[in-house]
C-alpha cells in the first residue's frame, strides 16, 4: 500500500536502504581494521615464537651432536633426528615447539578472518556504490 510520504518522495525506501548500507559499511570498516590488527599481531607472535624455537633447537643440536656415535654422517643424522623428535614431544623443546605451532595456527586463523572481513567489506562497498548510483541517477 502506498502511503502519503511515498507519494511525496518515491525514493524514501532507497534512501533508507542507503542509510542502512552506510551504517553497515562503517561497521565493516571497523571489523576490517580489527582483523588487520589481529592478523598483524598473530603473524608477529608466530614469527617471534618460531625464531625462539629455532634458536633453542640450534642450541639443543649443538649440545646433542657430540652424543651421536654412529659410524657415518647418515647414522648420526638419524640419531640426531630421533633426539629432536623426543625433545619436541616430551623434552626440553616441547613447550616452545607447542607454542610456536599454536601461534602459527592462530596466525593462519587470523589470516582467514582478515580475508573474510575483506570480502564482507567489498560486498558492502559494492552495495553502497550501487545505491549511490541509483540515487544519483534518480536525482537527474
Amino acid at each position: 500500500m502506498t502511503t502519503y510520504s511515498d507519494i511525496l518522495n518515491p525514493f524514501a525506501e532507497i534512501i533508507a536502504s542507503g542509510l542502512d548500507i552506510r551504517t553497515a559499511l562503517a561497521d565493516s570498516v571497523r571489523q576490517l581494521n580489527l582483523a588487520l590488527e589481529n592478523d598483524a599481531t598473530k603473524r608477529r607472535t608466530a614469527k617471534e615464537l618460531r625464531q625462539m624455537y629455532e634458536e633453542a633447537e640450534a642450541e639443543f643440536i649443538a649440545e646433542a651432536l657430540p652424543a651421536c656415535d654412529a659410524k657415518n654422517a647418515e647414522g648420526r643424522k638419524a640419531q640426531l633426528d630421533a633426539m629432536l623428535v623426543k625433545a619436541r614431544n616430551d623434552g626440553p623443546l616441547s613447550q616452545l615447539w607447542a607454542a610456536a605451532n599454536a601461534a602459527t595456527y592462530d596466525a593462519d586463523d587470523a589470516k582467514v578472518g582478515l580475508e573474510q572481513c575483506a570480502k564482507t567489506y567489498r560486498a558492502t562497498e559494492a552495495a553502497a556504490e550501487l545505491t549511490a548510483a541509483i540515487l544519483h541517477a534518480a536525482a537527474r
